[in-house]
């Protein structure tokens, strides 16, 4: 009977190794707090059954997702699925504190202690089964024959990992960790072998950090997002009841959208920007509507926008040049070549471009002048001028009902749109926006160079009664006519 059962586990544990959702859906159970029992089945949504396929198939996984979603206790099945499978296996776990650490721990033994079919805490190892060990830290896995394999958390410090040969490194909460990025150079090489090793970063988004950082730029890395209806049980009467309890936090926290979570957060200086009212589906501008266009210039950024205002003076921000290293030249003939020709009725640039060279005597202006590029001098106001821009950007309800704004962008300009949600208040000028880091300051500028000087909208159409233009009436008005 005792070999009997010990084919039947073998066997089990063979083919659970090819089958990670069969696994979890079988053996895991985890708590939920809404349930009538402390301890459920572990049933998988269809996001985290594609987020399980993701993560098993691809050896850097950041996982960016909504709160709320179980993700933690997916992936610590995925650590007890590679402890179980792997002879000897390690896996490293990083919380933001101690206590979050243990509580890795703690869930990682609610689900064997849960899973009488393999695991037994006390006395030998069942047949073809394990026999675990728990401390505050660590669980440890014994199988009879062999290596022992072990579950090890770690609060986040400098260079912790770095003594261990890990199969997975998990960190949790990733955004939320003190010295994420040293941690991150001291841990790569704990799994960073040719043949093997693992990474899975979980977060919900935080702005300015190493995870956002990562998300952005690391292409190695497999990117998963999950929405905060991955829970099925969400449905749009549960968001919009979410939405009137949370406000604006509501797009960082269940986010839609990867470009929704790294939108509004705490210290926003532009706190008025929202994706569903700023963000539209480019268009065909109207030849009657007037353009401007205004740039921040420098080898380190250039970044330039064209801005179309309509006859009732709401403004469109309907392109973008945002490269690095462009010489005058270089940059003179990206911007020629993204307009194409067409008619610009005024060019703004900032006043530091039109300081004289002591090597050339000439100014910048006057050099992108020569390559048919004619820039007038903005001001350098910064307090007015970002109160101005935060004018356009306000948010209201027009006669219809529907929340809107004067001011909205293209979704053909992302660096824009990125920076505005990002660039946080100067914490000792209310008033103005951070100049840290640096990054994030050029497309706000371009812009505060064009609104700093309010510019106004196409000539109105003409008024039929009085076959005067409004603009003209305006002015007869304000001479007491």
């Amino acid at each position: 009977m005792k070999e009997r059962i010990e084919r039947i586990r073998e066997r089990e544990l063979a083919y659970l190794s090819g089958d990670l959702a069969y696994f979890i859906e079988s053996y895991c159970k985890i708590e939920d707090k809404d349930a009538t029992e402390a301890v459920i089945p572990f049933k998988l949504w269809p996001e985290q059954k594609k987020a399980l396929a993701s993560i098993h198939e691809h050896k850097f996984n950041i996982v960016l997702k909504a709160r709320q979603l179980g993700m933690s206790w997916l992936a610590i099945c995925y650590a007890l699925y590679t402890l179980m499978t792997r002879e000897g296996s390690t896996v490293v776990a990083l919380s933001r504190t101690e206590l979050e650490a243990k509580e890795l721990v703690r869930r990682l033994g609610v689900i064997v202690r849960n899973m009488p079919e393999f695991f037994s805490e006390y006395g030998p190892e069942p047949p073809g089964g394990f026999r675990f060990e728990a401390t505050a830290m660590t669980i440890k896995i014994f199988k009879k024959g062999n290596a022992p394999s072990i579950f090890q958390a770690f609060n986040s410090a400098p260079g912790v990992s770095r003594s261990f040969t890990a199969n997975l490194l998990l960190f949790d909460e990733w955004a939320f960790q003190q010295y994420a990025e040293e941690i991150w150079t001291a841990g790569l090489p704990v799994i960073n072998r040719p043949g093997g090793g693992k990474v899975i970063g979980l977060s919900t988004m935080m702005p300015g950090t190493f995870f956002e950082k990562t998300w952005k730029q690391a292409e190695e890395f497999n990117r998963i997002f999950l929405p905060w209806d991955a829970d099925p049980r969400r449905d749009a009467a549960w968001y919009r009841k979410t939405r009137k309890l949370l406000g604006e936090k509501t797009l960082r926290e269940y986010p839609a959208s990867p470009e929704e979570a790294m939108a509004t957060f705490e210290g926003a200086y532009f706190d008025e920007m929202r994706r569903d009212i700023h963000v539209c589906e480019p268009f065909a501008i109207p030849d009657d509507w007037r353009r401007y266009h205004t740039m921040d210039y420098g080898l380190d950024m250039l970044a330039s926008y064209w801005v179309a205002f309509d006859e009732e003076n709401n403004a469109y921000v309907y392109r973008e040049v945002y490269e690095e290293g462009l010489i005058i030249p270089k940059a003179a003939e990206a911007m020629k070549q993204a307009e194409q020709g067409e008619a610009i009725y005024l060019r703004y640039a900032p006043p530091d471009m039109f300081g004289r060279s002591n090597e050339s005597g000439r100014t910048r202006a006057e050099i992108f002048d020569s390559y048919g590029l004619h820039f007038e001098r903005s001001s350098n106001d910064r307090i007015s001028g970002w109160a101005n821009l935060k004018e356009w950007l306000q948010v209201y309800t027009d006669p219809e009902g529907k929340e809107t704004a004067r001011l909205k962008i293209f979704k053909n300009c992302p660096n824009l749109i990125r920076t505005l949600q990002s660039i946080a208040r100067d914490k000792k000028k209310p008033n103005d926006c951070a100049n840290e880091p640096h990054e994030l300051t050029h497309a706000p500028d371009a812009l505060r160079y064009l609104f700093v000087l309010r510019p106004f909208g196409a000539k109105p159409k003409e008024n039929k009664k009085t076959k005067m233009y409004y603009s003209e009436v305006e002015s007869l008005l304000s001479y007491g006519t």
